[in-house]
């Protein structure tokens, strides 16, 4: 086989592109300290006996295990989280290898796209199921662009990317009925619907027991505006994922949320509009577009997750693979229309500035304080002691990067990923002073606790808590892009 000049021409720029951005990414990781949500996968991987136990672990989750799985295998010879964000980094590259060379854009379209806020930073160095979900999407897409495809390769990239996201079986099901309406005289019709049927069984296998603790604080009537804009308004934060860079907490906010959550949510239903005049001709773009992230702000509506801005870049995806499948894209055009190319191309803009702006941000300062007490703790031979920490939420980016489980007050058991289905998940100020005065046994340990309930809800001092106790206020971590992982550390000796 004679390989052209063109041909070679293109896997170098692919490949040089895609090296610039894993060194982006390794800069990225090595300046970025994980928190919870990382965390806690990596602990659910780390801290589970094997493949049932962690199954059992993560059923609160609501996620396929195929990332839980890659991090069971890793944490099997490794602890450090470093490796989870490499892997989490190579797999992100390997996927922007992939887009480049095999995706229907000119250069320019590609690299805006690949260096954009999720490709360059949500999904890149935060280190989550959201990279290794666009990979295998890339994959199946590579498959589907093929004039003769491999229906056995594909179902199989198809069934992997259901195993990656609860979102991406949406896209899965609105696949395969694509699939199923061009194979309708042919057998393999039976086959994608047969991955419609496992992905059902998935979906049903994810379903999160009832006492999971944000059931509790999903009361908000199915019609009310607080509802229907948290569902709906994934369109504006998904297409703009602008920071709200007024305010000191600038990751996962939206510049137009903050300036009014009213018209946020107006301008995310214009917004939600936009692809089906640019799709109107292309039913099958139109169909995978509408029915990818309609499914997936009815899930939001009707569930009680909190919606954050990595949720939101799905609808980001969804668009740019709704591109790939519309035929005037092999001709390297977004869009034939002028001013709906502008729109696009603006869009691409934004997120490139939005993605450089988070990337600094987090190269200046703490994403998360739990690596800086981790090393306090280590560093003053502290992290011996037995660690009692409050709240849940901000304990398991510290055991990681510890290495070691910690009391949590809440539950009053060791342990190092979160329980979801503890009661209450968050302390008031009246169980705080209760948990901190029963629950501490040992002569001598550690209290972390947040610094929101230094603030707010601890309300006396800790001596009046502990009279027993002499009490040492060891230092404070206060900067940092993650609220709920600023931290307040004592030692705490009996007298």
């Amino acid at each position: 086989m004679i390989i052209s000049q063109k041909q070679t021409n293109t896997f170098l720029f692919c490949a040089v592109v895609a090296f610039l951005h894993f060194i982006i990414g390794i800069i990225g990781i090595l300046n970025h300290e994980i928190w919870l949500d990382e965390a806690h996968h990596f602990l659910l991987a780390k801290d589970s006996s094997g493949l049932i136990d962690l199954y059992r672990n993560a059923a609160y989750d609501g996620h396929p295990l195929l990332w839980d799985g890659l991090l069971f295998l890793l944490t099997r010879f490794s602890a450090s989280v470093f490796y989870m964000q490499l892997l989490n980094v190579i797999i992100m590259s390997a996927t922007v290898f992939l887009f480049l060379k095999h995706a229907p854009f000119k250069k320019l379209i590609s690299v805006l796209i690949v260096f954009g806020y999720f490709f360059i930073y949500e999904y890149h160095v935060i280190s989550r199921n959201y990279a290794i979900s666009v990979l295998f999407l890339t994959l199946v897409f590579v498959q589907l662009n093929k004039p003769a495809k491999n229906h056995l390769l594909l179902s199989l990239y198809l069934l992997l990317l259901s195993l990656t996201h609860i979102y991406s079986i949406i896209v899965v099901v609105a696949l395969c009925l694509i699939l199923i309406l061009q194979n309708k005289n042919s057998k393999l019709k039976y086959l994608y619907a047969g991955i419609i049927l496992i992905t059902a069984l998935i979906l049903f296998s994810l379903k999160v027991p009832a006492d999971h603790f944000l059931f509790k604080f999903d009361t908000d009537h199915y019609l009310s505006f607080k509802r229907i804009g948290k569902a709906f308004s994934v369109y504006l934060k998904g297409f703009l994922p602008i920071p709200d860079f007024t305010v000191a907490k600038i990751w996962n906010t939206n510049l137009m949320v903050s300036f009014s959550k009213i018209l946020a949510t107006v301008l995310s239903f214009i917004f939600a509009l936009i692809p089906f005049f640019i799709f109107k001709k292309e039913k099958i773009a139109l169909f995978f577009f509408y029915f990818s992230t309609l499914a997936i702000c009815l899930f939001i509506y009707f569930s009680p997750i909190l919606v954050a801005t990595r949720h939101c870049g799905f609808i980001f995806v969804i668009l740019i693979f709704a591109f790939w499948l519309q035929n005037i894209l092999y001709t390297g055009e977004i869009v034939e229309n002028g001013s709906y190319k502008t729109i696009v191309l603006s869009i691409l803009v934004l997120h490139i500035l939005s993605g450089i702006y988070l990337f600094v941000t987090d190269l200046q300062q703490p994403f998360s304080n739990a690596k800086n007490v981790a090393n306090y703790l280590k560093e003053n031979k502290l992290e011996q002691k037995e660690i009692y920490l409050s709240n849940l939420s901000s304990g398991p980016a510290i055991s990681a990067y510890l290495d070691k489980k910690i009391i949590y007050l809440e539950t009053g058991e060791k342990n190092s990923f979160c329980k979801w289905n503890t009661w209450p998940f968050i302390l008031n100020k009246d169980q705080l002073k209760e948990k901190i005065s029963t629950v501490i046994t040992n002569d001598t340990c550690i209290l972390i606790l947040n610094n929101s309930y230094i603030k707010e809800n601890l309300g006396v001092s800790m001596r009046d808590i502990l009279p027993d106790f002499n009490i040492i206020s060891l230092k404070q971590f206060n900067t940092g892009m993650v609220t709920s992982e600023k931290y307040q550390v004592y030692e705490l000796v009996k007298k």
